[in-house]
């Protein structure tokens, strides 16, 4: 109702949200240590993200999500640009976060104060709520609180000589435009990240302006509960189950952390949940220093995991009972099992059917990869890489544990259980079954003392049993037959074999980066009965 009403009376609708706006206090120009520290958090993501487009930016030119455009200048930019061709336009939801104004800030603020204003007038002038796609798009609140982060964050670290330019006074009041938005669309539908990222982006804003507004607070308390509270998990994971937006989750919980507003039971258990995220999420980071793909996630999104956790130590084995995640790891092997559900039951359109899967890396080297995500369209590569199927735990052929809605719903579903794991003198060892329509699949992973990793999987009713694990083909075949596959990557063997059963190999591909794929070998193991064991040595 919104989205087909307010164009109708837009300038009147721009004209109140302005006289919030002008309601709302000025950012200071001196800021506290709490409020640099997080300025700090925010800059370091979207340095992360957004070095790439520095000093391109400058002249109209970007690069999101692997794709490039040049719009000659940047008074020409189109904040309606369609990059994706379909319904989901992510890339233009990353134009529309204008994260990439924080490098270009930290890169040469005198240049980047000028080119901030000719941005802001020129989305001004295109985004003026008359069209209903604006509040898919460039006025959705999750693009929104990008804005608020990145404006905040750029005023907190911006130096005090800059202070009385004009071009800052039009930021500050462009700020308080995008926070007096959100005040009045607040994702509560949504609940997880988006939520969580809207007020994270408020909290950032008040420790730009010195003092927390009443609105802002009596939001912050409202949603505390819900945010802080229920979408995390004891053992510190979102309940997304997304490493990709764990890392995210980090930095909401510090900038929330650097308020002074909380009562000390609510102070607490957000340091709680800021302990508990960090150490999840390097239980769910693998050697090549990025986390897992399992659900909606690709590399770059964030900053490596040492950089997030300031160089804290990798951790070995660790269970994440309350995600369903087990991390085994010894020497340079790391591999992390999924024996949990597919997301929470009030929003799991993150999630995809990855259940008892694996991802395992060598050292630096992804040995088994998840498929990955592609792209948010809703289409059938979407399907695919979301299925059961594509995943790497052992499946069913007419098994279909999950039903998918377009993108991001989901429909009928089940989930998996971490059934136990611990630690014993031979090693490492975790189990995790799914069961649905009277059938039920079952996987044993164990790490033994000596690198070895064995993968014991078992069926019960339905047809067509089978396991499937990607290997990226940066990993050659050197040998392979139906008992027995060898890799091979630089001076690093990797042996495949078998026990109850038989393998096979065929081309796939997998992504790690959005709207890329890459090629991949596809290891199938055929159980002769009712379960197999796959092997896998390292040398």
């Amino acid at each position: 109702m919104r989205s087909k009403a307010i164009p109708k009376i837009s300038e009147r609708y721009l004209a109140g949200i302005e006289r919030q706006a002008d309601r709302l206090p000025r950012t200071r120009t001196r800021h506290n240590a709490p409020a640099r520290d997080a300025a700090a958090v925010a800059a370091m993501f979207f340095e992360a993200k957004h070095a790439k487009n520095v000093p391109q930016c400058f002249a109209g030119r970007f690069t999101f999500l692997n794709r490039t455009h040049d719009f000659g200048g940047a008074e020409k930019i189109d904040w309606r640009v369609d990059m994706d061709g379909g319904s989901y336009q992510l890339w233009r939801a990353n134009l529309a976060f204008m994260g990439w104004l924080s490098p270009a800030f930290d890169s040469d603020p005198e240049r980047a104060l000028g080119f901030a204003e000719t941005v802001i007038a020129g989305f001004r002038e295109q985004a003026r709520f008359q069209r209903s796609s604006d509040f898919a798009d460039v006025w959705n609140s999750y693009p929104v609180a990008q804005r608020i982060l990145t404006f905040s964050a750029i005023l907190i670290r911006l130096p005090e000589r800059y202070s009385a330019r004009s071009e800052r006074a039009t930021i500050d009041a462009f700020l308080r435009l995008n926070v007096a938005y959100l005040l009045g669309n607040l994702e509560t539908e949504l609940g997880f990240n988006h939520l969580e990222r809207n007020l994270s982006a408020l909290a950032l804003y008040a420790l730009a302006a010195g003092t927390v507004p009443p609105a802002i607070e009596a939001a912050l308390h409202r949603h505390f509960p819900h945010v802080v509270g229920e979408t995390f998990g004891e053992d510190g994971a979102q309940l997304e189950r997304s490493a990709m937006y764990q890392a995210l989750c980090i930095q909401s919980l510090r900038i929330l952390s650097a308020l002074d507003i909380w009562s000390d039971a609510q102070a607490a258990l957000l340091h709680r949940r800021l302990t508990g995220a960090e150490a999840a999420l390097a239980a769910l980071t693998l050697g090549d220093d990025r986390p897992i793909m399992m659900n909606d996630a690709w590399f770059d999104e964030t900053p490596r995991t040492s950089a997030v956790l300031n160089g804290a130590p990798t951790p070995g084995f660790v269970a994440l009972e309350d995600a369903g995640y087990v991390r085994l790891a010894d020497g340079d092997v790391a591999m992390v099992f999924d024996a949990g559900p597919i997301g929470p039951d009030a929003n799991p359109g993150h999630g995809h059917a990855d259940f008892l899967s694996v991802e395992l890396s060598l050292g630096a080297d992804r040995l088994i990869v998840d498929p990955g995500t592609t792209h948010y369209a809703p289409d059938r590569q979407r399907d695919t890489e979301r299925s059961w199927h594509a995943h790497n735990g052992p499946t069913i052929a007419d098994g279909r544990p999950v039903e998918y809605l377009g993108s991001f719903k989901v429909g009928r579903r089940t989930a998996a259980t971490l059934d136990g794991h611990g630690e014993n003198g031979a090693g490492q060892w975790a189990e995790g079954s799914l069961s649905f329509d009277g059938a039920t699949v079952r996987r044993r992973v164990s790490l033994s003392n000596d690198c070895t990793i064995t993968l014991r999987d078992s069926w019960h009713g339905g047809a067509g049993w089978q396991s499937r694990l990607l290997v990226p083909d940066d990993w050659q075949v050197e040998a392979s037959d139906t008992t027995q596959i060898r890799f091979i990557r630089g001076d690093r063997t990797v042996v495949f074999s078998v026990e109850g059963g038989s393998l096979s190999l065929a081309p796939a591909s997998w992504t790690c980066r959005y709207n890329a794929t890459s090629a991949a070998h596809a290891v199938t193991l055929t159980p002769a009965g009712d379960s197999a064991a796959l092997i896998i040595r390292t040398r």
